[in-house]
């Protein structure tokens, strides 16, 4: 019997998208219908709220709520005023718009009074509550008190095992520093005096988890050619190339002029190169290089069985890129999608996400490969994966 796993990455609002993948391969039905057609479940940030939704058992169409309705969006990305955030970011975010912006306090109480059910129950309590004993629920964290990736499971004992409700584990999950939530999420585990401070398992490698997951049924002893995974991401972003230039030009005139301090209205630029740099090393830590984990979990289940491994290992989430081959349309979108952040809390952004998914779904907007190489012009060359969509629900 093979052995099936679902991986969920993190992205925030952008999950919205695997919700609406898991709709159209299953159509509106319950969550615990689909949570009991794998045999692990694996997520992270987003992709851990989604599996909350399904582990409520919440419809498809109520589970897309969480990120479709306003109200709840603004439960989930509650924005701090002024008086509430420290000193200094409550200036710097007045003047640069830089730091942290939501309450991770009110996250936290949020997904209490969204789940009901998973905040009654521990973790290890889950797998019966959902109709299916022998299913392993794993979210990833970070340990911000020890600098290390943190996993939190449905099943373990002794040392490897902390009893916690689904609630709490999300709330750690989902919570991405620097530009986003204020404090780790602060709670402690059944039966200990000791509280956790974490982050979004991202930080720890896991924005991606599907090779966490490879690795976990390995250790629990399932053997690599029984394996098969289903990889849904939440929209994977090259740069642009408006925005490669942009850097270049900014760059440049920041090397140039570096030394000439009393140039004031000229220092806009080395302010900008300043920001962007420190801008594209936070998303880089929270988003991952999106090639790696799925390269890794590929060369894994290579091993036993090179005939059908792309089979074994499915990988879905559109590629926000274009190339010489996209549409006008397209490439419209493509920009404007460009430009939207993982905590999108507007109507109008999260319309575009759906048209994302549209695009995807219709094979006008690329699916992520598992390798490939970027080409000079911009196109990208398919080394490993699907190219399209409905290539890679047909194997599904």
């Amino acid at each position: 019997m093979p052995y099936k796993i679902l991986s969920l990455d993190g992205g925030g609002s952008w999950a919205i998208i695997q919700l609406l993948t898991l709709k159209y391969k299953y159509g509106n039905v319950n969550g615990h219908e689909i949570l009991r057609d794998f045999d692990m479940i694996i997520a992270n940030s987003g992709g851990s709220i989604a599996l909350a939704a399904l582990a409520e058992n919440w419809t498809i169409d109520k589970a897309i709520t969480l990120f479709d309705k306003k109200e709840i969006r603004e439960q989930v990305f509650h924005k701090n005023g002024f008086k509430d955030r420290f000193f200094p970011i409550d200036y710097i975010r007045l003047f640069k718009g830089f730091g942290p912006k939501y309450s991770s306090p009110k996250k936290g109480k949020a997904f209490k009074n969204l789940f009901p059910e998973l905040d009654k129950r521990q973790m290890n309590e889950l797998p019966k509550f959902i109709g299916k004993e022998s299913l392993k629920l794993i979210i990833c964290t970070y340990d911000a008190l020890n600098n290390r990736a943190k996993f939190f499971k449905s099943y373990g004992n002794g040392v490897s095992y902390d009893s916690i409700k689904l609630t709490q584990a999300i709330h750690g999950s989902s919570n991405a520093p620097i530009q986003y939530f204020d404090f780790p999420a602060r709670f402690k585990a059944k039966n200990s005096e000791i509280f956790y401070e974490l982050w979004d398992g991202a930080l720890g490698g896991f924005n991606n988890p599907v090779t966490a997951g490879v690795i976990e049924a390995m250790k629990e002893g399932v053997e690599l050619d029984k394996i098969k995974v289903i990889s849904i991401g939440t929209g994977n972003k090259l740069m642009s190339n408006d925005d490669k230039k942009r850097f270049f030009q900014v760059k440049q005139i920041t090397q140039k002029e570096r030394r000439k301090k009393l140039r004031f209205w000229r220092l806009k630029y080395q302010i900008e190169y300043f920001t962007k740099t420190i801008l594209n090393q936070a998303t880089t830590i929270l988003y991952e290089p999106p090639d790696w984990a799925n390269y890794v979990a590929y060369m894994f289940l290579l091993k036993n069985g090179e005939k059908d491994i792309e089979q074994r290992l499915i990988r879905m989430s559109p590629m926000i890129h274009t190339s010489r081959e996209s549409s006008t349309e397209i490439k419209i979108l493509i920009e404007k999608l460009y430009q939207l952040d993982m905590d999108l809390t507007e109507d109008k952004d999260i319309e575009l996400l759906k048209e994302c998914f549209q695009k995807w779904s219709t094979d006008e907007i690329f699916n992520q490969p598992i390798d490939f190489r970027v080409e000079r012009n911009n196109d990208l060359t398919y080394l490993i994966g699907d190219k399209n969509f409905s290539n890679a629900i047909k194997k599904w």
